[in-house]
């Protein structure tokens, strides 16, 4: 899923052949783990998000609507015989469609080119998401033994390029409310035109108590230039016993981050992935 780091990127296939298309819930079997429950969805809209990425928003059953819990959580998108791919949801939960940020590539035209009113397969909800309430809270139980009994009080989401999905799902489901220090997103792209989500960072530095800081490793005109880790390395990570992390982007973004942020005295059971 182009959105979950390598494990699951966009157009992610099955080992077997998919299942007929049917006009009612049906089952694919993918040769590992428990095969997929499918049901019938339809896209609202389909527009560009940014260079090479579509905005795709998908009107769902309202059971599989109810069982989006958590940010970071991702389902399975198919039609006819394509093989299906693995998408993170970009809407936060509670709401009744799922919007989606995915990569175009030869693998997945088949979704990305949909019309408004398409009819597409769509799996239940899967994956753990971001545990943030268990990792980031520190006032009971067994997180305050394992964190010292302290609380996040910073915390910081990573993003390279289409990885800032599942963390918008994490910024708009309000993971950064309560904290009593602004949130920062870091937020890497080549350029400005593969920046997504623009138009709603004053929303995100107004309603959800998060800052971006766009890292540009191409491009001029980012808030930093160079990649991510190199910088939260240079602003530095305030208090890292009271500092939690949430990252999706590829997996070199992914282990240098989180191997940085050890390094500098966060917790490792507080630096999360969404997989």
């Amino acid at each position: 899923m182009q959105a979950m780091l390598l494990l699951l990127l966009p157009g992610a296939l099955s080992l077997l052949p998919t299942a007929p298309r049917r006009h009612r819930a049906t089952q694919l079997r993918m040769g590992w783990g428990d095969p997929p429950v499918w049901s019938e969805a339809t896209i609202k809209s389909n527009t560009e998000a940014c260079a090479g990425h579509r905005a795709i928003e998908l009107e769902v059953p309202a059971e599989t609507a109810a069982a989006f819990a958590t940010p970071g959580q991702y389902v399975q998108l198919m039609i006819g015989d394509e093989k299906p791919g693995f998408y993170a949801i970009a809407s936060a939960p509670g709401k009744a469609t799922f919007e989606f940020l995915i990569r175009e590539n030869e693998g997945n035209g088949y979704i990305t080119s949909l019309k408004s009113g398409s009819s597409v397969k769509c799996s239940e909800v899967s994956g753990k998401g971001y545990a943030t309430k268990a990792a980031f809270d520190g006032d009971g139980g067994s997180v305050a033994n394992e964190y010292d009994g302290f609380a996040c009080m910073n915390v910081l989401f990573i993003a390279g390029g289409s990885g800032v999905a599942p963390l918008r799902s994490c910024i708009e489901g309000g993971v950064a409310l309560e904290l009593p220090q602004r949130a920062t997103l870091y937020y890497g792209a080549r350029d400005d035109s593969v920046l997504a989500y623009a138009d709603k960072f004053a929303e995100w530095a107004a309603d959800f108590n998060v800052d971006v800081v766009t890292c540009f490793s191409k491009g001029k005109g980012g808030a930093f230039s160079g990649y991510v880790q190199d910088a939260i390395k240079q602003r530095g990570v305030p208090v890292p016993r009271n500092t939690g992390a949430a990252i999706c982007g590829p997996k070199e973004l992914f282990v240098a981050s989180k191997e940085l942020l050890v390094a500098e005295g966060v917790f490792e059971g507080r630096v999360l992935s969404n997989f």
